[in-house]
């Protein structure tokens, strides 16, 4: 009951679910994705012109409030949507609580790390505005998790915020795998939850996955992994999941990192590991070592060499499972930790901790209305993103790969600027 209590409350602070408060503008086409579906038949696709698109994007987050929009209407989609995205943060608090009694720590602590946790972005964000004239109180309702232009690693506020639907995905396997990683039973049936995260974010699922294979290869249970059933039955559920969301991601914009910008981008890149996590990893693996921390470290260092998607979603999403298992260790070491160890790990997780408070600062914008009205591509034209390649939502059709897979869409026909201003 607490950790449902706990779920509602911290939900609150994802504002795009209820709109009560401030949203980050990444809700006008998320709001846009859930006004189609609820609304009408699927598959969704739309008339723009000219131009014929199918929606092909991760849609496992909205379906459940979807269907109750079908049944009851677009507010009752909303409602839903709230209950959902609570009873999702409410299993991360009851997992974060089984941890604690695994490792003998107090879960309130655990559970305040994991909340409030995130870089030493504060740090580089003090610097650029004193440097840049602007001041300090400029942070203030900004938001500093893009202070490296190129890359982010996202602090679990900015997270819960912005894309509670990449973080839960990334956040409940992370959390499953670090307390059953080492029961072989657990990885005879990892790739049934794996699959079900990939419906919701494919690259948060991608970073949980690829820790559970170092985890079954160095802990000797692959052979346990391969011949589970449910693993099975989970990689039938992946390809055809698979196959729908890779359709035309050729468009997506990727490219390796240094191609991209060049040799002189490496000293950025050194600056944000260290800021990012290296730090504060650094105090933690003083305290406590596993495997499982270790191969999510490396993957977080690996990440930003190649960028795929607008915003550089494979740094962002993929890292999200490795950053939660950082948390989780950090929020034990601290406890654990001699007294110098951990007063020096207390420090830096409270600047975190006052760096994501900062990024809840956006909370003290004035509240905006979700539209009724406006389908994803008039979202997509009115956005404050307007400049984006939208590949990673829709895909042209008809599209080869898919003709066979799913049912033909309904179309539907959109007249650009026919319906106004979506939101004030």
């Amino acid at each position: 009951m607490a950790c449902l209590i706990g779920g509602l409350a911290w939900c609150v602070g994802s504002s795009g679910t209820h709109h009560l408060l401030y949203a980050p503008m990444d809700w006008q086409i998320r709001d846009a994705v859930m006004r189609d579906l609820a609304l009408g038949p699927w598959p969704v696709g739309y008339v723009v012109g000219d131009a014929v698109w199918l929606l092909r994007a991760p849609l496992g987050y909205y379906m459940p409030a979807a269907l109750a929009g079908r049944i009851g209407g677009l507010g009752v989609a909303q409602a839903a949507l709230f209950v959902w995205t609570a009873l999702g943060l409410a299993l991360v608090l009851a997992l974060l609580a089984a941890l604690a009694r695994q490792a003998g720590v107090r879960a309130r602590w655990l559970v305040l790390v994991f909340l409030t946790f995130g870089g030493l972005d504060l740090l580089p964000n003090i610097w650029l505005d004193l440097t840049d004239g602007t001041g300090l109180a400029s942070y203030w309702g900004r938001g500093g998790e893009w202070w490296a232009r190129i890359f982010q690693y996202s602090g679990h506020v900015t997270l819960l915020l912005w894309v509670p639907n990449h973080a839960l995905a990334a956040w409940i396997p992370a959390l499953l795998l670090l307390r059953h990683a080492r029961r072989p039973e657990f990885l005879r049936v990892v790739a049934v939850p794996l699959a079900a995260a990939a419906a919701w974010s494919p690259l948060g699922a991608l970073g949980a996955g690829l820790m559970a294979g170092v985890v079954a290869l160095s802990g000797g249970f692959w052979r346990a992994a391969l011949i589970g059933p449910a693993n099975w039955l989970g990689v039938a559920l992946a390809v055809p999941l698979a196959w729908f969301l890779t359709a035309g991601s050729s468009e997506i914009p990727h490219a390796a990192l240094v191609a991209q910008h060049g040799l002189g981008v490496l000293p950025r890149l050194a600056l944000f590991l260290a800021i990012e996590f290296g730090v504060i990893a650094a105090a933690t693996l003083l305290v406590l070592r596993s495997r499982l921390l270790e191969s999510g470290l490396v993957m977080l260092a690996l990440l930003p060499l190649y960028m795929f998607g607008p915003g550089n979603e494979m740094t962002m999403r993929t890292g999200m499972a490795p950053l939660a298992v950082l948390a989780v260790a950090a929020g034990c070491a601290v406890q654990l930790a001699a007294e110098w160890r951990r007063r020096l790990l207390a420090g830096l997780l409270l600047v975190a901790a006052v760096g994501q408070g900062m990024e809840a600062s956006a909370l003290s914008h004035a509240a905006w209305a979700p539209s009724r009205d406006c389908s994803l591509p008039e979202a997509a034209a009115q956005s404050v993103f307007n400049a984006t390649n939208w590949s990673h939502y829709v895909v042209h059709w008809p599209e080869a790969a898919l003709r066979r897979l799913i049912a033909p869409p309904v179309m539907r026909s959109i007249i650009p600027g026919a319906i106004g201003r979506c939101w004030p």
